[in-house]
């Protein structure tokens, strides 16, 4: 349902991002099917200039369907278009299955990191979709996803909620490896809060509904998820976030989900391998979860941790050029001469770094960085030596891995 009250847009700042939000000031809100737009577009206009020319890192749109008016939605992502200045990125709610052929080919036509969408999925489940009475198609929400992907333009950031009528561990297992089938560039898994004056707080009862009695009121089990099955969506949840949706071990994660029967269940034995080894009780610096993941990678997979640590080490480099080589990278096998032969060559004819013609040599090593790999870690692992050049000046505006190429040797 939407909530029939007046938007107040303000601008607040939070971590570098303004957010675009309705409030009601503590009220009663009372549900409803109607929804109601802030002021006429030539204010929203004025406002999102206003943001653009202070090049706000982040304006976010708090609306969980803001192209359920399509005219609306077109003109304001037109307006973007027009006047972007190349920093600003919004943030979008939308319902995917509604997305139409116009929107598409306009967001097709945005530059990259421009805008990024988020797709409240909740379930692929029917009967739990129709039970929290939406109409959502999982069929048409994965044809768009995937058709957005393709223009490698977007970030997209689907949703999913665990704790709905319905829903136990087998469907809810079904419902993860859909969505993360479809390759979003962030997973959230949530849990379903029970919000007073909800329509899931009057059917509390039938669904067997039980929750924290304060905020956020987050439910503990259902007549279909025992408490213990929620605590191991919990650890799936950590693992998720750290390890996926960082977007820290892309490489690493694709070919560890050969390894297991699903995604879910990847993550599933990730979470039990932390509570194994108490490790959830701990915080972890960002060259820790390499190890944890080496570790879990010796445990369960100890005859190929060799090439699980060189997709490990290219996941690092293709981040960032750290300077400091952490040891699950082992020694760095490029001799200095073959460096050195390198980057003069390249100096000169820039055969790989098209666009630095103004560096000398010791400009373009700082700049850059070269790994020797024994499997071909870009495309089938299996073993053949290589050399991959990581361009840290080139990165990707959607993800800001560093450009890789891989260097011909004789």
């Amino acid at each position: 349902p939407y909530f029939p009250y007046d938007y107040l847009i303000r601008a607040k700042i939070r971590e570098n991002t303004y957010h675009f939000t309705n409030e009601w000031a503590g009220m009663p809100v009372k549900l409803g099917k109607l929804a109601r737009y802030f002021g006429k577009l030539e204010l929203v206009e004025k406002e999102l200039q206003f943001f653009i020319d202070e090049e706000v890192p982040q304006v976010k749109f708090v609306d969980r369907t803001f192209n359920c008016n399509h005219k609306h939605a077109i003109a304001i992502w037109k307006y973007i278009k027009e006047h972007d200045k190349g920093i600003t990125n919004f943030h979008f709610e939308v319902a995917a299955d509604l997305l139409n052929e116009e929107e598409l080919k306009l967001i097709e036509s945005m530059r990259p990191g421009l805008i990024q969408l988020e797709i409240g999925v909740q379930s692929t489940n029917e009967q739990t979709i129709r039970e929290i009475r939406r109409t959502m198609r999982f069929e048409e929400v994965a044809r768009i996803v995937q058709r957005i992907n393709q223009g490698e333009n977007v970030h997209q950031h689907l949703d999913l909620i665990a704790g709905l009528p319905y829903e136990g561990m087998e469907s809810f297992q079904k419902s993860f490896d859909d969505v993360y089938r479809l390759h979003p560039e962030q997973l959230q898994l949530g849990f379903l809060k029970v919000l007073k004056g909800s329509y899931m707080e009057s059917q509390k009862e039938r669904y067997g509904l039980v929750y924290k009695s304060r905020p956020p009121y987050e439910v503990l089990y259902t007549n279909w998820l025992s408490y213990e099955e929620m605590m191991r969506l919990k650890s799936v949840e950590e693992m998720v976030e750290v390890y996926y949706n960082s977007g820290q071990f892309s490489y690493c994660l694709r070919k560890l989900e050969e390894e297991y029967a699903s995604p879910f269940v990847l993550y599933q034995e990730l979470g039990r391998y932390y509570g194994n080894h108490e490790l959830h009780l701990m915080s972890h610096s960002r060259i820790t979860r390499y190890e944890i993941l080496l570790g879990f990678v010796r445990e369960k997979h100890k005859e190929r941790e060799r090439l699980y640590r060189e997709l490990l080490t290219f996941d690092l480099y293709f981040r960032e050029n750290v300077k400091n080589r952490p040891e699950f990278a082992g020694e760095h096998e490029v001799s200095k001469d073959w460096l050195n032969a390198f980057y003069e060559t390249e100096s000169k004819e820039h055969q790989y770094l098209i666009g630095y013609e103004a560096y000398d040599k010791r400009q373009l090593r700082k700049m850059t960085h070269i790994e020797k790999f024994h499997y071909d870690v870009l495309g089938t692992c299996e073993e053949k030596e290589k050399f991959i050049l990581f361009d840290y000046q080139n990165r990707s505006r959607l993800t800001h891995q560093a450009a890789v190429t891989e260097i011909e040797t004789e």
